[in-house]
């Protein structure tokens, strides 16, 4: 291997090392004032917990930026919750339910989406193992990715369903894992 690439590849890893770790701290001053924002789901009292710490982090970077805050919103939680839940059932990772439905169908379905008004609505999803299937992790993984950030931070929202399911949509991840949809929305 040339001094070149071998000078390429250090300066790589150390970019990949920093980027790591900017994530990991960001994460961490986030769920400083989000209770239970470090830990992973194990039973339905901490889903509940995760939920509510998910919309605290989740309103913690929007006032970050100047940008009001979402509030939750049932028809919205059951639609996201049905669809993280479909994921892990049936081993998926999609947009796109596993029996067709958009999200504007399962909005529809969930009755977010009234026939008489003009709705819009808007949807990220993410999985994490381990250390990474926490909520701080979590949101930190859409803040890490521009069309996620520009979801969450989007000003036309106004209400967002949290979904939260134990386990991964993939196989062969290693130890607890917990898998995320947020559904945003303003009627």
């Amino acid at each position: 291997m040339s001094r070149r690439i071998q000078i390429a590849c250090a300066i790589s890893a150390f970019a990949f090392c920093l980027l790591c770790a900017s994530s990991a701290a960001s994460a961490a001053t986030s769920a400083a004032g989000c209770a239970g924002a470090g830990t992973v789901i194990a039973n339905e009292a901490g889903r509940a917990q995760a939920v509510q710490a998910t919309l605290c982090l989740v309103n913690d970077e929007r006032a970050r930026r100047g940008v009001g805050p979402v509030h939750s919103s049932s028809p919205l939680g059951s639609s996201a919750l049905g669809h993280s839940t479909n994921m892990v059932d049936a081993g998926f990772f999609s947009h796109t339910s596993s029996n067709g439905d958009s999200l504007r169908r399962r909005a529809v379905r969930a009755g977010y989406i009234r026939r008489s008004r003009s709705t819009l609505v808007g949807e990220t999803i993410a999985w994490g193992a381990g250390t990474y299937a926490t909520p701080a992790q979590l949101v930190a993984s859409f803040m890490q990715s521009r069309l996620h950030r520009d979801t969450l931070l989007d000003r036309r929202y106004r209400d967002v369903g949290i979904g939260m399911a134990r386990g991964a949509p993939m196989a062969g991840n290693h130890g607890p894992a917990a898998t995320l949809t947020l559904n945003f929305g303003r009627r």
